[in-house]
């Protein structure tokens, strides 16, 4: 029996040796220091875990510190950082209360812009008339006169319908179908109103936002009335006798030089903002002994191209073409004021 013991344990190592050998060749044996085994992975698996690996994306490491504080705040500078971006995305406006313009659009006003054509005419100017009380619409499109109705919802939609027109050929006249297209039967624009110094304007836009027509007026009735004349060409005057009287609405000018009385035709150019000029001054002879201010004030007149309001609502500036102050003016308060 003993005889048997050696082969047996000799056997059985070289079994176990063979064993190890072949367990080892089947896995990835990692190493440290000094070849110290650390792990053992079976290679099968390691080249599959390596395959998978190297398609998958790897995220970046999350710096250290608070991780659930630091994520909390990217994704609140994320979020802040989406609002900004979508506030200055074209085409994103803050949502204002719309403010009906009502009696406002009252009144006639010039076509300065249709569809393609900007219109600068000193004759023959193509208008509107608005009619709030009764709602009608009339037109004079450079060629031929329309009329019609129109309605003006609380939102600025305005709407055309009934129009009627006369039926004159002019070949010389390029815009008056595209403004017979903004007016015709069943159209419904969009209109704003602004006032940019003297003037105000109308836009009127289709539903897409683009502007069809752009009408314009002056607002020169603030110069209507009677004014005392308090300077002219920089010198101080004063003599009560002196005065200018305006009517826009008839577009005419009278008044007193201190000597004589004159009077004459106002012209607004509706192409100029601000624009006022006086024509066909007609002047008494009476002598007196204030000719040279006489001719002075009548020469500003004559030379006058717009006017302005003073630093005062109760103070007006006549003005040259190159913004030179001719003359300085002080509205003379109605009896009863």
């Amino acid at each position: 029996m003993n005889t048997f013991r050696p082969i047996i344990v000799i056997a059985a190592a070289a079994l176990i040796m063979s064993s190890c050998s072949t367990i080892k060749e089947k896995y990835l044996v990692i190493t440290g220091k000094h070849g110290k085994e650390l792990s053992a992975t079976p290679v099968e698996t390691a080249e599959k875990k390596a395959d998978t690996e190297t398609t998958r994306e790897i995220p970046p490491v999350a710096p250290s510190g608070n991780t659930k504080k630091d994520a909390s705040k990217k994704s609140s500078e994320k979020n802040k950082g989406d609002k900004n971006q979508t506030e200055k995305q074209p085409g994103t406006h803050k949502q204002h209360k719309i403010k009906p313009i009502g009696n406002a659009i009252d009144g006639q006003w010039n076509v300065a812009e249709v569809g393609t054509s900007k219109i600068e005419l000193e004759e023959e100017v193509p208008y509107i008339t608005f009619d709030t009380a009764s709602g009608s619409i009339y037109v004079f499109n450079g060629c031929n006169y329309l009329n019609g109705t129109y309605t003006l919802s609380d939102s600025n939609k305005i709407s055309f319908g009934k129009v009627l027109s006369t039926m004159k050929y002019c070949a010389d006249v390029p815009f008056d179908s595209e403004i017979n297209a903004v007016v015709s039967d069943g159209t419904t624009l969009d209109a704003e109103l602004k006032r940019i110094g003297q003037d105000s304007y109308l836009y009127l836009r289709s539903d897409r936002g683009r502007t069809v027509m752009t009408l314009r007026r002056h607002n020169m009735e603030f110069l209507n009335g009677n004014w005392l004349v308090t300077s002219i060409d920089g010198k101080a005057i004063d003599d009560e006798e002196a005065n200018v009287f305006f009517d826009i609405h008839e577009l005419k000018i009278h008044g007193n030089t201190g000597c004589n009385f004159f009077n004459g035709d106002i012209y607004i150019d509706p192409n100029r903002s601000n624009a006022i000029d006086f024509s066909k001054m007609g002047v008494t002879r009476m002598a007196c002994p204030k000719t040279a201010q006489e001719t002075a004030m009548l020469v500003a007149l004559e030379s006058t191209a717009s006017a302005i309001a003073g630093r005062h609502e109760s103070t007006v500036l006549l003005l040259d073409k190159n913004g030179k102050e001719l003359m300085t003016l002080r509205r003379i308060p109605r009896s009863g004021e």
